[in-house]
């Protein structure tokens, strides 16, 4: 084994001095001023940080919104680009949500496309993510910007090319200013680790602010960012998505470019793979970005892509939406119970669609065989990543259990591959036979939940387990009228009852955020997105 010169704290502690360095000091705010505040989503705006326009800017426009502003002329890009580098500054000051910042990097190249626009005054070769900021998780490589993912031995290591997507969105026109923190292993529902330590949920800073594309999550919550791009494996953008209020899109695997992505699966097992996708302020901008990619040559990028065309497809006139109240193994909590049911009603009150209750079969031996797929080597693999420099487990990491997973033999493997190949015949006839457009459902059992205590992700997993895409809608936040009931509730057993009990009440919960997920069939990712506007239109009012 490589021998390390340094222990993780002495990398971590160096690794925060030189994030620190990155912020101007004309940007700094007294974080100690806002230390006993609990919601900090108005603290951007009355910090004194940012001037009247770059407010304006940084909180009155989704992307969609802004980048017509730009190529309007109403802001240069270099205006667009500072205020948001500016507010993504407040927002990891106040959650931690940073790793790697490169905002002069990011200035400088908005100088250079705003030349472009001066070359093309008619915007008419402008492309299609022109000027707009984007930020990214960890795992994405950038040139020149470690990779860290959270772990101390991948530190002062920066990548000499461009991920995939990056290198995509670069060419179509966007701006890369800062990545986001995520969790030791990229495996848990609390985006802490050992080098950056915890992010926090500027909802509620005593919840989780998950994970584990958990830095993305609270960026956007706090209009750093307006759209960001993330990795989910069992849950990684809709669970942060679900804790920070927000949009997120878990694509298909390979429609969006993956290669370059560090997601610290074990080299070669080709089991569950990661999917990207956006997260965002509005789903309009999720479908920007998907509609920019999936019409670019993205195999030009990535030789594991899956090339699936945009095809401009329009909503069904009558849409049929499968319901499912509860995945038969957790029992989903007040709030929980209460934001599915107003969006259910919501939705039925349109002559446009029709629900449909269905039952999932067989959630708890697909789940069991998800989380064999993440360690198939059992805890080898990551105890290796671990002891290069000595550092620990994290909190989460013992609370779902990841390090005492035994590993499967070949055949087991095997098996496993068999056995998702009937439960994909399984739900393609569930699909088929109720003439299901799309199936809503809870993101999780519960909102989010206080630190290291988000214990398993058996409402996301499924869908990653079988590849199908899934949008999540915010629906409502947690209120005075959501309280606790008795754990009697909890239909399925004693670690249902266990996961029923951390929902006290509103006191610890108040402004958690409530979301549903909409889920389509594979590769349909377009159709989807199209499916989830047109709901996110009738219970948020939104286009």
């Amino acid at each position: 084994m490589r021998e390390y010169a340094k222990d993780y704290r002495s990398i971590a502690a160096e690794k925060q001095r030189q994030r620190q360095s990155k912020i101007p000091k004309d940007w700094l705010i007294d974080a100690q001023k806002y230390g006993e505040a609990t919601n900090l989503l108005q603290v951007p705006v009355t910090c004194g940080i940012l001037d009247g326009v770059e407010r304006e800017i940084t909180s009155n426009y989704d992307a969609t919104a802004l980048s017509e502003k730009i190529r309007q002329g109403v802001w240069s890009v270099e205006q667009v680009t500072v205020a948001f580098c500016k507010r993504a500054a407040i927002a990891h000051q106040l959650t931690n949500c940073l790793t790697e910042i490169f905002f002069d990097e990011a200035i400088e190249r908005a100088r250079q496309l705003d030349l472009e626009q001066r070359e093309d005054p008619n915007c008419k070769a402008l492309r299609p993510l022109y000027g707009l900021p984007i930020s990214l998780k960890d795992s994405f490589q950038v040139v020149g910007q470690d990779t860290s993912t959270g772990l101390a031995c991948f530190v002062k290591k920066p990548a000499d090319q461009n991920s995939a997507l990056a290198a995509l969105l670069l060419d179509l026109g966007a701006i890369l200013y800062c990545k986001t923190n995520l969790p030791q292993t990229i495996m848990t529902g609390d985006s802490d680790n050992n080098v950056f330590g915890r992010t926090l949920n500027p909802h509620n800073t005593a919840l989780t602010a998950g994970g584990s594309t958990g830095g993305e999550g609270a960026l956007i919550a706090l209009r750093g960012s307006l759209l960001g791009v993330g990795t989910d494996i069992a849950g990684s953008i809709r669970i942060p998505s679900l804790c920070n209020g927000i949009y997120g899109v878990r694509g298909s695997v390979g429609v969006v470019p993956h290669s370059g992505v560090r997601d610290l699966a074990v080299p070669g097992t080709d089991g569950v793979r990661s999917a990207a996708g956006p997260m965002a302020t509005s789903l309009r901008d999720c479908r920007l970005f998907m509609k920019a990619v999936m019409e670019s040559e993205t195999w030009r990028y990535d030789s594991a892509v899956v090339s699936v065309p945009w095809r401009n497809l329009q909503v069904k006139e009558k849409l049929r939406v499968g319901l499912v109240e509860d995945n038969g193994i957790h029992t989903p909590s007040p709030p929980i119970r209460r934001g599915l049911n107003k969006a259910t009603q919501l939705l039925q009150r349109s002559n446009d669609i029709e629900i449909v209750p269905l039952k999932l079969p067989s959630i708890k031996e697909i789940y069991q065989d998800l989380f064999q797929y993440m360690a198939p080597l059992g805890t080898e693999h990551y105890s290796e990543l671990f002891n290069r420099t000595g550092e620990p487990a994290i909190p989460s990491v013992d609370t779902i259990g990841l390090m005492s997973v035994e590993g499967t033999t070949l055949r087991g493997f095997f098996e496993m591959n068999a056995r998702r190949e009937e439960a994909a015949k399984k739900y393609l006839q569930l699909f088929c036979d109720n003439r299901i457009d799309a199936i809503m459902m809870p993101v999780a059992a519960h909102t989010a939940v206080p630190w290291d205590r988000w214990a398993n992700a058996t409402y996301t997993g499924l869908w990653n387990y079988l590849d199908y895409p899934a949008v999540v809608i915010p629906v409502d936040k947690v209120g005075e009228t959501d309280l606790a009931d008795d754990v009697v509730h909890a239909k399925y057993g004693p670690e249902d009852a266990n996961l029923y009990r951390l929902y006290t009440g509103p006191e610890l919960y108040r402004d958690a955020p409530i979301a549903v997920q909409v889920i389509g069939y594979r590769q349909m990712d377009e159709a989807l997105i199209n499916t989830a506007i047109f709901a996110d239109s009738i219970i948020n009012g939104k286009e």
